[in-house]
């Protein structure tokens, strides 16, 4: 009998086929609907692959085991004129490697009919990470926090919090019975007994107390504010904080989805959508309102010299440095040393989040130069902070002048506004860039210049900062005590809102419609001046209802509840990107997107960031902010 008629070589090969082949290109990535509206990524079943049987019945273990890899590759597609590229993935035995895979299905696409050659290319398998030094070192500086966190909050809740509450029970104790006995009126009410206070606590105590959730939890939530406060302020963070997130979770959602090629054109032709594409000038917000409450408060502190130049010019700018750096580099930290142990798939990138560049440019963060090196940029979002903390440190240049002579110094800051028109308009004209990353006009080279060479640079992008010290100015030295017409004020209300408009909704047409678009001349004009006006709508906002002229709009904006999320803004914008970029890089199946699964997956994604927010602020944030003001007895707010 030869080996075609033997039953028992026949009985093997329908198992290896039922056991193994099926399941494993079941698993495989297969071409699928929708190719022309952007399901170009056949992405298999990922997790079913490791789920076949690594044994096949009737064999001993030993000699018939196997276990499976999932891989993937791309090639181009002729689709008429136009290369079509198709992502698609293979699930295989761990045996074969990428080379193989590369030979075998190039073996199998040269035998189709096509005129030009299909090939695969970048053919990749995942591979199980390892726990490198890096996150060792990770893992140890989060376990330090942890434990400190933990012993601080442990120390606060059993001794301080016990101390305080029996000091203020003895306290009530005792008044209770002199108002009894004596009445109300009794001099003895102001003796020492009502003037003790609770027991100070050493300095060790106090650097100890600066990692304790309960203390720090309670001053994240606090919501009452002392008189004087910029209330607006707090609905204007977290409302444009909140634009960001929206901002950033489209822009990175299209990557996954199965219908991008129909659903985007549609989007960018919605009225509706102009305020999510233009998301962009949500930072020039928060440029405006750094401007606006450095030199607001700046301007009272140096008031307080009398006069003098009494600034502590290291602690001005030490505070700053370490206002934003340790959480920061923290969170950094996390993306770098962690994140490719946050989840896996066909779409997660072997070596994390921060794939390329953040291995051997991290310091470029920790100077706060990295605006400078966009096209190696290490976490994407920290290029606001370089060109915040440069317009700090530039920030004296102008807040001086205005201090010892108003005038003198509101004429340099219009120079520096001026400057901070021409040089991004004269920019943009030279490299023919267009008025958005879209689109709108210029040329294709011009789209790739304008993130490189415009949108990061600190030189186009102080000009809301700029608008934000004038503003400032004008409220410290009118003590936001300025009475406006009520007709005046409601036209100042329609020109400026008139005004942001037209910023955020002036470009639907030149970016959806090429013979609308914007000539060299008007893009260069747009770059120029659209973030200066954005900021002066934002600070007249501010001004408005600093100075009782808001209305209902400074209600709404000084809701309570925006105090504690006003708060948590900062480590939401450290923060979010990562979470954004986990979900979507962790799909196992492209997602379809419609106007429902958008707004679900925005609001989770703002929830989410909150959420993540309040414990990076009280591992990191708070307890820095607290051990600065131990060790440099500093009082003051943020």
């Amino acid at each position: 009998m030869n080996d075609e008629e033997n039953p028992s070589l026949i009985f093997l090969s329908s198992l290896y086929l039922r056991f193994f082949f099926v399941p494993v290109l079941d698993a495989s990535g297969k071409i699928g609907a929708g190719i022309l509206e952007g399901n170009t990524k056949w992405l298999g079943s990922y997790d079913e692959c490791f789920r076949i049987d690594r044994t096949l019945p009737g064999m001993p273990p030993s000699n018939s085991g196997f276990s499976t890899q999932f891989c993937g590759m791309k090639t181009n597609v002729p689709l008429g004129v136009i290369p079509l590229e198709i992502e698609l993935t293979a699930c295989v035995p761990k045996a074969c490697s990428p080379k193989d895979l590369t030979y075998l299905y190039n073996d199998l696409l040269k035998r189709l009919p096509t005129q030009s050659p299909v090939r695969v290319h970048d053919v990749k398998c995942n591979v199980d990470p390892e726990i490198d030094t890096r996150a060792v070192v990770a893992i140890v500086i989060l376990g330090i926090f942890a434990v400190l966190m933990f012993v601080s909050t442990v120390y606060d809740l059993l001794v301080i919090q016990r101390q305080r509450h029996a000091t203020e029970h003895s306290q009530s104790e005792v008044l209770s019975e002199h108002i009894e006995n004596l009445g109300e009126n009794s001099p003895l009410l102001n003796s020492r007994e009502k003037k003790s206070v609770p027991k100070q606590e050493s300095v060790a105590e106090r650097l100890l107390l600066a990692f304790s959730v309960y203390s720090n939890g309670k001053k994240i939530l606090q919501v009452n504010q002392s008189s004087g406060t910029l209330t607006a302020l707090n609905g204007i963070r977290f409302l444009s904080i909140s634009w960001v997130v929206l901002g950033h979770t489209f822009g990175v959602m299209y990557p996954v989805l199965s219908n991008g090629y129909a659903i985007l054109p549609d989007l960018y032709q919605r009225w509706s959508f102009q305020a999510v594409a233009n998301a962009f000038v949500a930072v020039d917000s928060f440029f405006a309102l750094s401007g606006l409450l450095l030199a607001y408060l700046t301007l009272k502190e140096m008031k307080k010299g009398q006069g003098k130049f009494r600034i502590n010019w290291f602690m001005f700018y030490f505070h700053r440095f370490w206002r934003l750096t340790p959480a920061y580099m923290l969170l950094m930290m996390i993306s770098i040393c962690l994140s490719r142990y946050f989840e896996e798939g066909p779409l997660w990138p072997d070596q994390g989040i921060e794939v390329n560049y953040c291995k051997n440019t991290w310091w470029k963060n920790l100077l706060y130069i990295n605006n400078f090196y966009s096209e190696q940029s290490c976490f994407g979002v920290s290029w606001y902070l370089a060109n915040d903390m440069q317009f700090f440190v530039l920030s004296p240049l102008m807040l001086a002048p205005l201090y010892f002579k108003y005038r003198a110094g509101m004429v340099i800051c219009f120079i520096w506004l001026l400057g901070s028109a021409i040089t991004p308009g004269v920019i943009s004209n030279v490299l023919n860039l267009p008025p958005s990353a879209f689109g709108g006009g210029g040329t294709i080279q011009g789209r790739t210049d304008y993130l490189s060479n415009y949108y990061a640079r600190p030189y186009c992008r102080i000009g809301p900062y700029i608008v934000g010290i004038i503003v400032g100015s004008l409220m410290y030295k009118t003590d936001c005590k300025v009475k406006i017409n009520k007709y005046l004020n409601l036209l100042l209300w329609l020109v400026f809102a008139t005004l942001a408009v037209v910023v955020l909704y002036g470009l639907r047409d030149p970016i959806n419609f090429p013979e609308d678009a914007l000539n060299r001349d008007v893009s260069a004009l747009y770059n120029a001046t659209h973030r200066i006006v954005w900021g002066a709508c934002v600070c007249w906002v501010i001004f408005a209802c600093a100075t009782g002229n808001g209305g209902f709009i400074n209600t709404l904006l000084s809701w309570s509840p925006f105090v504690p999320l006003a708060r948590l803004s900062y480590c939401i914008f450290l923060s979010h990107f990562m979470i954004i970029s986990t979900y979507f890089d962790s799909q196992k199946s492209l997602l379809y997107m419609d106007d429902l699964n958008a707004i679900y997956v925005f609001l989770a994604t703002l929830v989410l960031s909150v959420m993540v927010a309040f414990v990076a602020s009280l591992s990191f944030e708070a307890p820095m902010m607290g051990l600065e003001k131990v060790i440099f007895k500093r009082d003051r707010r943020n």
